[in-house]
């Protein structure tokens, strides 16, 4: 194992919902910058046991924490005030499948918030933590000898219901007691390996952001490309909405700076609105309830009909059972199941279109262009467009294609903490969301 120098630097937009946890986290690694995307469910399962049933061999370091998506199979103790007992916890796709452990995933059906859920702890450490292993593997070819001593930057996101009470508390469960002078300090024991791994976590700073507002950022820093892109997407499906858009360039579409977008999560929809350029806290909105609702409702149904086929654990196993093309052997299954969503996702849609409707109340006037976006949003894009444009009106609804819509917000989260980190190089006090 290697003695080499264990201290690091890394900046990250972790979008954590309440379906999946998208990322972008950048470190150094020999002097070269290194990103590492991060997409896992957001899940863990836990057990009372201090190390995995078979942990890997050490000599496997390189194998496992940089060839394989290590994100996606981290086994970790936390120590923490964020995180209330040492449980081995793992996390992602690895967690879905674990057997005789505690599965826990997001509350969706009640009112109780994702900062309130240490899942949300566990998750956003756990990604930095499986980071820095990742880079210091990369370097050196080796488990470190002695504890990894990371400095964090983030961009992280609250609903836009709780954003303006609760984004300074928010940040300093991270960063330590505003004004204190002691920052708190995150302790990560990564345990995939027959040698345990302790990672050292303190957050220098924490953007926080409102949930659909982040990709409201994205949007505008993608530009052309991404702007001629939805032209493109809306001339394609919808014909009718895009006749009224025949003369407009996607250099005009960039300029506008009147817009709502509406955010499609798996708990929460979120409406961002944005008017003359900045967020409007005051108009914009949140849905508690989103795509994972409709997962929930529908695996009740399936349960009452007495399908024995359709026994999915949970609504994680039946949303990436659903995001697979079905074989010959499973088609009737995903037949079935997904008339089951189908049905639910209809009820969502139509509650979506009412509090949108209540949204256009306030600023609709005003409305040059409504973007539709969110983990949520594909499934159920055939019905919410048309519920959409219909409350919309003539003002333009443009959906984006789920290649960027999963990634949007991620994406503005690492803008507001790299953009945080460039102005403090400059000696300047801002807010990236602001």
């Amino acid at each position: 194992m290697s003695t080499k120098d264990t201290s690091m630097r890394l900046t990250g937009g972790i979008d954590v919902g309440n379906g999946y946890v998208k990322g972008v986290v950048r470190g150094t690694v020999d002097g070269e910058t290194v990103y590492d995307s991060v997409d896992l469910p957001s899940a863990v399962s836990s057990t009372s046991r201090s190390m995995p049933k078979v942990p890997e061999a050490d000599a496997h370091a390189m194998s496992v924490a940089v060839y394989d998506d290590f994100f996606n199979k981290f086994s970790g103790s936390f120590t923490t005030p964020l995180v209330g007992h040492s449980d081995l916890r793992t996390m992602g796709r690895a967690a879905l499948t674990m057997r005789g452990s505690k599965f826990t995933q997001f509350e969706v059906t009640g009112t109780r918030s994702k900062a309130d859920q240490e899942l949300s702890a566990v998750l956003v450490l756990g990604v930095f933590a499986a980071k820095a292993l990742r880079d210091y593997v990369r370097a050196h070819r080796a488990l470190p000898e002695a504890e990894l001593r990371v400095t964090v930057r983030a961009g992280l996101a609250l609903p836009i219901a709780e954003y303006v009470q609760r984004r300074s508390a928010y940040a300093a469960q991270f960063i330590g007691a505003l004004g204190g002078a002691d920052p708190a300090v995150h302790m990560v024991t990564i345990k995939n390996f027959s040698t345990p791994v302790a990672v050292r976590l303190q957050f220098e700073d924490v953007q926080v952001l409102p949930e659909g507002a982040s990709a409201q950022f994205a949007i505008a820093d993608k530009g052309l490309g991404l702007a001629q892109a939805l032209l493109d997407d809306l001339r394609v499906s919808d014909p009718e909405a895009a006749e009224g858009l025949a003369d407009v360039t996607a250099e005009a579409l960039v300029s506008v700076r009147n817009t709502i977008g509406v955010d499609v999560g798996e708990g929460t929809v979120n409406f961002p609105v944005f008017t003359d350029g900045d967020f409007n806290p005051e108009a914009a909105a949140t849905l508690e309830q989103g795509y994972g609702t409709a997962l929930t409702n529908a695996l009740e149904q399936m349960v009452t009909s007495g399908h024995k086929n359709l026994a999915f654990a949970n609504r994680k196993q039946l949303a990436d059972f659903l995001q697979t093309e079905p074989s010959p052997f499973t088609r009737g299954r995903y037949d079935i199941a997904s008339g089951f969503v189908e049905e639910e996702a209809g009820y969502l849609c139509d509650e979506i279109g009412t509090r949108f409707e209540d949204v256009l109340v306030e600023v609709g006037g005003t409305t040059e262009v409504v973007y539709v976006y969110g983990g949520g949003s594909g499934p159920i894009k055939e019905l919410l467009r048309p519920v959409l444009q219909k409350a919309a009106g003539s003002t333009p609804v443009l959906y984006l294609d789920s290649g960027y819509s999963r990634h949007l917000n991620r994406e503005g989260l690492f803008l507001a903490a790299t953009t945080a980190e460039e102005n403090a190089k400059k000696g300047k006090h801002s807010t990236a969301a602001a």
